[in-house]
């Protein structure tokens, strides 16, 4: 009997079956392409936010700074002035340490004009010189200047001002400003930039490859989890594997001293597809059942 009916319907069951994953593996290609499309299209747009973030932080970042350095250079002129005016400051220990209080600075030094220190609120400073960096302005009769530095490994600002027979240099905590241009607003930028269920938004510092923004807080500060030889142009597309053995697909773009960083994992990109391709071969399978009981109804009334 079931040899009879495949026998007759051959031709009609391996049609079907032929038009059925026919059609599966067409949606499945159809949707496939349109899905990966707009998770790009979603992809780009993050980034292309992201960059546009980073661009404003930075402006916003250099903003500050220039206001910083007019500020410390207007109290180190002022200095200036008035040691210009009372040469009593420079004398007396203790005015010159009321000076220091003031202007809120951790340590006033004036030197003579070949940079040796010959005044200082750090009597550990006496008989050292002024800093390199200013040495060569000291025959300036008007010259003043704020730079941003590392001593002893710490971030400060020093500025230094012309004096008649000498310059004056003034060392400030560099606390208020860093505590502006530090990164945490970047911190959160990628949590406005949610990627599906489990694709991730992050930004990298370039020199180091260490997370400075990320949808996973934990992952801030950490290094990058993946081969960093893979970067080797300004933007790039790549196929990855996530420590939990996930494949991914990464998509970066330089910007400046950061990377901005996309991955999704492929079980998202094809979710879509799968779930059609299933629907498609489960709705083809019941209708070639249906045609079969059909068909074989049709064989056994003629036999009667």
């Amino acid at each position: 009997m079931i040899k009879q009916f495949f026998t007759t319907y051959r031709l009609i069951i391996i049609s079907m079956i032929v038009t059925i994953l026919a059609l599966a593996l067409t949606a499945g290609y159809t949707v496939g392409v349109v899905t990966q499309d707009k998770i790009m299209t979603q992809i780009d747009g993050n980034i292309q936010s992201m960059e546009s973030y980073l661009e404003k932080n930075q402006n916003a970042a250099e903003l500050i700074t220039e206001e910083f350095k007019d500020e410390y250079a207007a109290k180190t002129r002022t200095i200036a002035l008035l040691l210009a005016r009372d040469s009593s400051f420079l004398t007396d220990d203790r005015t010159l340490e009321e000076l220091r209080v003031t202007v809120n600075a951790e340590r006033i030094s004036v030197s003579d004009t070949s940079g040796n220190v010959t005044a200082s609120t750090d009597l550990s400073r006496e008989g050292r010189k002024i800093r390199e960096e200013f040495r060569s302005h000291l025959s300036e009769k008007v010259y003043t200047d704020v730079l941003f530095l590392l001593e002893s490994d710490e971030p400060v600002i020093v500025a230094a001002s012309s004096l008649e027979n000498g310059m004056v240099q003034i060392t400030f905590s560099a606390e208020s400003v860093i505590s502006l241009l530090q990164e945490a607003d970047l911190a959160n930028a990628a949590n406005d930039m949610p990627l599906y269920s489990s694709g991730e938004t992050a930004v990298i510092r370039a020199e180091t490859f260490t997370y400075i923004s990320c949808m996973d807080s934990s992952k801030i500060g950490k290094k990058l989890e993946y081969d960093t030889s893979l970067f080797r142009k300004n933007s790039g597309k790549i196929h990855v594997q996530n420590p939990e053995g996930e494949k991914e697909l990464l998509l970066y773009q330089e910007c400046g001293d950061y990377i901005l960083i996309v991955t999704v994992p492929f079980s998202e990109i094809n979710h879509i597809r799968n779930v059609v391709v299933g629907w498609m071969l489960c709705g083809g399978t019941l209708l070639l059942i249906v045609t079969c009981l059909g068909l074989r109804m049709q064989l056994l009334e003629r036999k009667k």
